[in-house]
């Protein structure tokens, strides 16, 4: 993922021949750099789709495991190449790190289960219906009332998710739908509660991956160890690659971006990610792009587009 800008202090000291002398902190970096390193956080998302798709091969939770390991280890180079104490990364509240470990892998288990189920284009599109999801989380617990905007949008998502499961739309199993749907479901609920649950260092996530490999792996031998394996060079470089991309690297390019970036362009940038990745499935030829995803995927993601445009507050 990158350089990493090292956090900033107003004011610091050096110890030098016995005395403390001070010295003027580093200047902020660059806000368009910044924004395009944030920005650049997308196009690494985008991947993840494809890779989980190259890594169906190995089971569910085996695959999972095995990625959360390496996006970890990603986190835990990230800490050594700043000069900061792996401790800092640990210091984790315990209710922030049980939400992040089950919001990591009740979403991201679903989504790669129902991979082996339905059509990868129709999965990962729906996948991202977790906006929309999220605004009614908001709204049923009395937290933000949704806008006109952001009703009508939910109404487009889920007139899309009904295309795609609906008799003869399309070939796909209901089973991998009702698991993506689960997935968008889950990642919303996360995602509504994180701002309750705001504690720990910024990359927190690393422990939580940490964490989610260890429980995803014992699942793995306790459930799944009876299953033959197929070791495929593939999956096993899949399985590396979205763990220390998409789950290391694009987070910490994404921190990056807000931190010291424009936020307002970020987060527009932010909903070109199940576009480029449904794309970029299309292009490796893991999906086909038929009428069914033209049309369905078009109804999610103009609903997502009109319920993020419905939620920005004037000026």
């Amino acid at each position: 993922m990158s350089r990493v800008a090292l956090p900033l202090e107003s004011e610091f000291t050096l110890a030098m021949s016995g005395r403390a002398s001070r010295v003027r902190p580093p200047s902020p970096p660059n806000a368009r750099t910044a924004t395009l390193i944030g920005g650049s956080a997308v196009l690494v998302w985008s991947t993840a789709a494809s890779f989980a798709v190259l890594g169906t091969a190995l089971p569910p939770m085996l695959f999972i495991g095995g990625a959360f390991a390496s996006g970890f280890v990603a986190f835990l180079a990230a800490r050594l190449v700043r000069g900061q104490p792996v401790a800092g990364m640990l210091a984790v509240p315990v209710p922030v790190l049980l939400l992040l470990v089950l919001g990591f892998l009740g979403h991201n288990g679903l989504y790669v289960t129902a991979l082996r189920y339905a059509p990868a284009a129709q999965v990962n599109l729906i996948s991202y219906l977790w906006p929309l999801f999220m605004v009614a989380i908001l709204a049923l617990s009395g937290v933000a009332a949704p806008t006109r905007k952001q009703l009508f949008g939910s109404l487009l998502g889920f007139a899309g998710l009904a295309w795609f499961v609906s008799p003869g739309s399309g070939d796909g199993s209901m089973f991998g739908y009702v698991l993506a749907f689960s997935a968008a479901l889950c990642f919303a609920a996360y995602s509504a509660l994180r701002a309750k649950f705001a504690g720990g260092p910024a990359d927190a996530a690393g422990t939580a991956c940490g964490v989610a490999a260890l429980v995803a792996l014992s699942l793995h031998l306790v459930f799944g160890s009876g299953t033959a394996i197929e070791i495929e060079p593939e999956a096993i470089l899949a399985m590396v690659l979205i763990g220390v991309g998409p789950m290391g690297l694009a987070n910490l390019l994404w921190d990056h971006g807000v931190r010291y970036g424009d936020g307002r362009v970020l987060s527009t940038l932010a909903y070109l990610t199940p576009v480029l990745s449904t794309l970029l499935l299309v292009g490796l030829g893991l999906a086909a792009l038929t009428s069914q995803v033209l049309i369905g995927g078009g109804l999610i993601l103009g609903g997502i587009a009109l319920s993020a445009a419905g939620g920005k507050k004037p000026g």
